[in-house]
């Protein structure tokens, strides 16, 4: 694969500014220009009280099932503080590869992920998440965010209870960066990673005339956030994992074609 692909051209990143590194190191690997354009900032609530006092009940709970990354970073410190040792009774799940690697990094090897779909439906999917009734299941999240998960598992007789360790905000008030970006450089791509990155990044390209991204591949990596952009008439395509190489993988072949 060669290394000349993205020429020079810009590739605008929309992730968290402290989660950039491994995708901005692709972009350079492939000769791209990175553009940092954050469409969501994370900000910690593991100090609530709300929140420590459910992990002080973790060894309460059948299962603990970690929906990001961002719930592991900001939410397992608070755990592992609480509890020099893991609850042997309490069983742990994450949404996919990307956030069962970061429970690792806290000495959570034991961990149920999807067998695909790596996503909410994937999790339920399982055979694990179809024998939970009368189990207490505590899911550490961000606030707000999608409910399929909880109702799911509620509808199935599980007893479910959020434990809300961070919190989004929405750093951009329009897309004139961007506009002013694409001025001095060739924007190619956009890469987008989370439904609530796409809905402001929709919500944001409706307060003005978005001509100047009508050539511009927009690279996602969950198939669901395809058909919000199309609907706005931007050129998308998803990923065939979550992952960052994955979503380079698709850009280069996107590309190619």
């Amino acid at each position: 694969m060669s290394k000349k692909e993205l020429h020079q051209t810009g590739i605008v990143i929309t992730r968290p500014s402290h989660q950039t590194g491994e995708i901005k190191a692709l972009v350079n690997e492939h000769q791209g220009h990175p553009i940092e354009f954050p469409l969501l900032e994370i900000k910690s609530k593991s100090q609530n009280e709300i929140f420590q006092n459910i992990v002080l009940k973790l060894d309460d709970y059948d299962w603990a099932i970690f929906i990001s990354s961002n719930a592991v970073q900001f939410g397992m410190p608070v755990v592992k503080q609480a509890f020099h040792t893991l609850p042997k009774l309490t069983q742990f799940a994450a949404i996919g590869p990307s956030t069962q690697k970061a429970l690792k990094l806290f000495d959570v090897n034991n961990v149920l992920i999807p067998d695909e779909n790596f996503d909410s439906e994937g999790l339920l999917a399982t055979k694990e998440m179809n024998d939970i009734k009368n189990k207490k299941i505590v899911i550490f999240r961000g606030e707000g965010g999608r409910e399929t998960l909880a109702e799911t598992l509620r509808a199935r007789g599980a007893e479910v209870t959020y434990a809300e360790c961070y919190t989004r905000t929405f750093p951009q008030s329009n897309l004139d960066l961007l506009k002013a970006f694409s001025e001095k450089i060739h924007i190619s791509a956009v890469f987008i990673t989370s439904s609530e990155a796409c809905k402001e990044f929709v919500r944001l390209s409706r307060l003005k005339d978005m001509n100047f991204l009508k050539d511009v591949l927009f690279i996602v990596n969950h198939p669901r956030m395809v058909s919000v952009l199309e609907r706005e008439s931007f050129m998308t395509f998803a990923s065939d994992e979550p992952s960052d190489q994955s979503m380079m993988k698709k850009l280069l072949e996107t590309i190619d074609h």
